[in-house]
């Protein structure tokens, strides 16, 4: 009976530790499960952040095309801009020295209007001596033309003492010629053709 008695208590003990043990890795399950959970919830959660992340990298992935791309164009007008510096570089050394000749244009301009200043000047100066000359030329032609209408009227005079003459002239001429005429008529009568008066007719 002992020793029946004896093995009830060692069954009871190990039943109490297989049930505390039970208990122990039900907790234990639990807990895994619990954990479990967590897990199953964190790697959703990692899981969406992934796809977060792979839409964020085929984002960042169009974005970095996108920079090649504007980098490319970038690139692209970067080296047209150089050209242009270039070609605008040399636009401005040509126009230095279009300014530097158009420098020496002016220059010889200036001088050669200096030059015409000068023969302008004298020109005036020629042109107020002319002038003068001219006021005095004309004095003298009023003088002359009073003389030349003096002797207008010295040679209206003289006309028409001419012409007086010449009627007297002629006059006288009719004269003489009706005595010839007479002289003529008498010595032409035979009593007068041996007077001396009478010879030559």
């Amino acid at each position: 009976m002992v020793g029946t008695g004896g093995t009830t208590v060692l069954y009871q003990d190990s039943a109490s530790d297989l049930r505390s043990q039970n208990q122990e890795l039900r907790q234990q399950n639990a807990e895994l499960r619990e954990n479990l959970d967590d897990t199953r919830n964190d790697l959703e959660s990692t899981q969406t952040r992934v796809d977060e992340l792979e839409d964020q990298l085929e984002t960042r992935s169009e974005d970095v095309d996108q920079v090649a791309t504007n980098l490319n164009q970038t690139e692209e007008q970067l080296n047209a801009t150089e050209s242009q510096l270039a070609e605008t570089r040399q636009s401005l050394r040509d126009s230095e020295d279009r300014v530097e000749e158009l420098e020496g244009t002016v220059d010889d301009l200036q001088d050669e209007r200096d030059t015409l200043q000068n023969e302008v000047d004298d020109l005036e100066s020629t042109i107020d001596d002319l002038e003068s000359e001219n006021e005095d030329l004309e004095d003298e032609r009023a003088e002359l033309e009073d003389q030349v209408s003096d002797l207008q009227d010295d040679i209206d005079s003289l006309e028409s003492r001419i012409s007086t003459l010449e009627d007297d002239i002629e006059e006288l001429e009719n004269q003489n010629q009706e005595l010839r005429d007479d002289i003529e008529t008498l010595c032409s009568q035979p009593e007068n053709q041996e007077k001396a008066t009478c010879e030559g007719y």
